[in-house]
């Protein structure tokens, strides 16, 4: 070809360049004369979309290529063109260069010539083309761009070789873009993990083109090991199939997730184990087998002297300490957990710290386990990296040494008490108080994060439709599924099908998608059983900035969207709060009925288990609108709880039981006793009025004001009145224990309210100094076909009678739920086997007066 153009006349040339077939698209083909500009001599007609010089202005300024070449891109050109003049090649091309337009604009192009020769074979002309290629280069730079931009660790690869890597990909690992880029895959990856990665590139090599989403450890730069999270898959990508892949750093998420998972694997182990002894031995061999640990060391503490009940090391290297001379001594003064982050700096305990370092142990946190004010055990955990705990994490240890302290100050009074402070007894996740106590917490850091509040859209019509035992199946599955799935969010259920979600991700719509994804999947006996949901979103600290505020406004939005359908999210919105809330009509409705006298006293008498005669009665609260419409506890106490109307209903509930104390005064009171009826006192019979345990300090000034009780009238309220507090208040009873202890003082007496269903501490029994515990109905309705049930009440009594406490078991029914809780030693009862709730024309022909 190139003797035919050498031959050919000019405008022959001219006629083949300009001709029709090369008018439009976006190659251009040009003949350049060998000199300093490379002057066009020829081109094909579309010159003038790539230049925007026309080809009159073209031949008139005697315009060459290098005349429009960026001035930044000629000298990596020129480099180029020498380089292949110097290696006497026939052809050159240049991938990627700019052209400055007649109007200023950029356009791309890649470049080729083929070199043109005279008879001397000296080079004359260059034939070649160019190629727009602006669209790909803006969006190779609009991807690099917006990976840069992310949140997340972006990179190409293709084989095993790296090609790109955005910027937080590099800040993940350390390196530079030069260190990095076209290196080995493989030798990044921590040697234990590359296994996985080795098979993933296998099946990538094969065609397999899933999305893979694992966890390894990488080695960054300065040689630290760390957790990271990939999710990777094939693309298209300049001509090649590629791999891309999202990274992102982990580790303080692993840490925290692996003590997460350690507390709740010791709080298993302490449920089941039976004595101090049991208890240690677990809590140890939890630590040895599933912490990783470089040694363990649990030592028993007498005064000054320390004693190893437990210690496990690689190497042994335990063996061989000096139990006076190890920094545990310490615990012993200080009291208080201690975390040595590099033991290198350590000035005293030389022996020790040599036989550390030798054995990689290069941190070390040690937990006193207390008995009351005395340190009863050391646990000491050996680490191989420094600085490796982050704060939150330490406060999980924290968290664990104190769980063991609990544990161990009442194992000898039933361990099953232990986490029904905190564990949902369905489904084994946190409850509503474990959900406050996590809120609480998370608030006190003063970091953001998001509470996402879910419910399953008509659940009540999968147990009408499938039973009570399916739904509970149904919430166990959901549970897991959530608990397992979302690895770094805490799930807890806080309602019959309600669960919450604490996280503090970035991105809230990642979350909410893998939260319909795992609904979408559930699976019953091999069946798959995919849920419709509704889904309310609140965030700390734009939407409130106290927990009660916060968990309103997540239902407050939870109803916003149940309002608009199945399967619909809502985040929470400041108009739509104020002004499409569905319970402002019952809040107007409560207040009104306040103002109106529309609340009423229904009466459940309280009986001795021994001989069956009336001790006292439980006053209970209902709702007989004008209309004489009842309107049930479970749909107004919810709103009024949450709005504080709570503490007028329960003010109200006191006087009018001031007022029939007054109207019985002069009355002579008869209890049935066998087959007569005994003579007894008004004072004996005591009177249970519900108190919320948030408003106590509100209900104690209104007891003290004048304006409202005279003194006469608190002298009967003293001699009758038991204020029962119920434990759905999360915390708050033991948070309230100061205002209690205030109304013990004042003279009235204190129940808890279904005790074993709730916070369940035995802190109540040791600081709060109650009167009575109140057996909650659940339990005793399985009592008799539940060994495990059986037992829990059985310690309940027992636990209550070390305390000096009287027990009412609520929700009797049976002859034989009676014989039995008279057997266990329950001091009264309550329930529909004696008497449903009644009303007072009734409860005054019980007691005849």
């Amino acid at each position: 070809m190139m003797d035919i153009l050498r031959q050919a006349e000019p405008f022959s040339v001219r006629e083949c360049m300009r001709s029709s077939l090369f008018a439009d698209g976006s190659v251009v083909v040009f003949l350049l004369k060998n000199n300093p500009k490379w002057e066009f001599e020829e081109f094909s007609p579309n010159i003038t979309r790539f230049t925007g010089y026309t080809q009159e202005e073209i031949e008139k300024k005697k315009l060459g290529l290098l005349d429009i070449i960026h001035p930044e891109d000629k000298e990596k050109l020129f480099k180029s063109f020498q380089q292949s003049r110097k290696e006497r090649e026939r052809m050159w091309s240049f991938s990627q260069v700019r052209l400055v337009r007649k109007d200023g604009s950029i356009l791309w192009v890649e470049l080729r010539f083929y070199f043109v020769n005279d008879a001397s074979n000296r080079t004359v002309y260059f034939l070649g083309y160019m190629v727009d290629i602006t669209k790909e280069i803006e969006e190779k730079n609009l991807f690099e761009t917006v990976t840069d931009l992310v949140p997340v660790g972006i990179y190409l690869y293709e084989d095993t070789k790296f090609i790109y890597l955005n910027k937080k990909a590099l800040d993940i690992s350390g390196y530079s873009e030069e260190d990095i880029k076209n290196a080995d895959i493989i030798s990044f990856i921590y040697p234990e993990d590359r296994p996985v990665v080795e098979e993933i590139l296998k099946k990538r090599r094969e065609g397999n083109r899933d999305v893979f989403t694992y966890r390894i450890r990488i080695i960054t730069k300065d040689e630290k090991i760390k957790w990271v999270q990939i999710t990777s898959k094939i693309i298209y990508y300049e001509g090649k199939h590629l791999g891309i892949g999202i990274v992102q750093d982990i580790d303080k998420l692993v840490q925290l997730e692996f003590a997460k998972e350690l507390l709740s694997k010791i709080n298993r182990a302490m449920i089941a184990s039976g004595d101090t002894f049991s208890l240690i031995e677990a809590v140890c061999d939890v630590f040895k087998n599933f912490g990783n640990f470089r040694g363990v060391l649990v030592c028993k503490v007498d005064g000054e002297k320390l004693t190893p009940v437990c210690r496990f090391s690689k190497n042994n290297f335990l063996d061989s300490i000096d139990c006076n001379e190890i920094p545990e001594r310490k615990i012993i003064r200080i009291r208080q957990p201690v975390y040595i982050s590099d033991i290198s700096r350590l000035k005293k305990f030389s022996k020790w710290k040599e036989l550390a370092l030798a054995n990689k142990v290069n941190s070390l946190i040690i937990l006193p386990i207390k008995d009351g004010k005395q340190i009863r055990f050391i646990i000491s955990l050996y680490i191989e990296e420094k600085n490796y705990f982050s704060k939150d994490v330490l406060e999980v240890f924290n968290e664990i040494a104190n769980d063991i302290s609990f544990g161990l100050r009442y194992m000898k009074k039933e361990e099953d008490l232990f986490l029904k402070e905190y564990y949902d007894s369905l489904t084994g996740i946190g409850n509503r108080n474990y959900f406050m106590n996590n809120l609480k917490k998370y608030i006190n850091k003063n970091r953001y994060f998001y509470l996402v509040i879910l419910d399953i859209y008509n659940f009540k019509y999968i147990n009408e439709k499938f039973g009570k035992e399916f739904g509970d199946r149904i919430l166990k599955e959901i549970a897991d599924n959530l608990d397992r799935n979302l690895k770094y969010e805490n799930v807890f259920r806080i309602g019959n099908d309600e669960f919450t979600i604490i996280s503090t991700t970035e991105d809230v719509y990642i979350l909410i998608d893998r939260i319909r994804e795992i609904l979408s999947k559930i699976k019953i006996e091999g069946r798959d059983f995919p849920l419709d949901y509704n889904i309310g979103v609140v965030k700390f600290p734009e939407d409130g900035k106290d927990p009660h505020e916060i968990v309103l406004k997540a239902e407050r939005t939870l109803e916003i969207a149940r309002k608009n359908g199945k399967n619909e999210v809502a985040f929470f919105d400041r108009e739509k709060y104020e002004s499409v809330r569905q319970t402002i009509h019952l809040e107007e409705k409560i207040e009104n009925a306040i103002k109106n006298d529309e609340f009423i006293l229904c009466f459940q008498p309280i009986v001795s288990v021994k001989d069956n005669t009336i001790k006292g009665v439980e006053v209970l609260v209902r709702w007989k609108d004008q209309k004489g419409n009842l309107i049930l506890p479970s749909e107004f106490i919810p709103v009024a709880e949450k709005t504080g109307q709570i503490k007028e209903i329960d003010m109200l509930v006191i006087k009018k039981v001031r007022e029939l104390l007054n109207r019985w005064s002069s009355k002579k009171i008869l209890i049935k006793k066998g087959k007569t009826r005994k003579e007894v006192p008004l004072e004996k019979i005591r009177f249970s009025v519900n108190l919320t345990p948030t408003y106590i300090g509100d209900i104690i000034s209104m007891l003290k004001s004048r304006q409202q009780f005279t003194e006469d009238d608190i002298k009967v309220l003293k001699k009758h009145l038991t204020f029962e507090l119920t434990e759905r208040q999360s915390l708050e009873i033991y948070t309230e224990k100061k205002n209690i202890n205030r109304l013990r003082r004042m003279g009235f007496k204190i129940a808890i309210d279904d005790f074993g269903t709730g916070y369940s501490s035995l802190s109540y029994l040791a600081e709060l100094n109650v009167n009575y515990i109140k057996i909650d109905m659940v339990f005793i309705q399985k009592m008799l076909t539940d060994k495990r049930i059986h037992r829990l009440v059985q310690s309940i009594i027992n636990i209550a009678k070390i305390f000096g406490i009287k027990t009412i078991a609520e929700g009797v029914e049976t002859y034989e739920q009676l014989q039995e809780l008279k057997k266990l030693g329950c001091n009264m009862y309550q329930g529909y086997y004696y008497s449903p709730p009644i009303n007072i024309d009734e409860f005054e022909k019980l007691l005849v007066l």
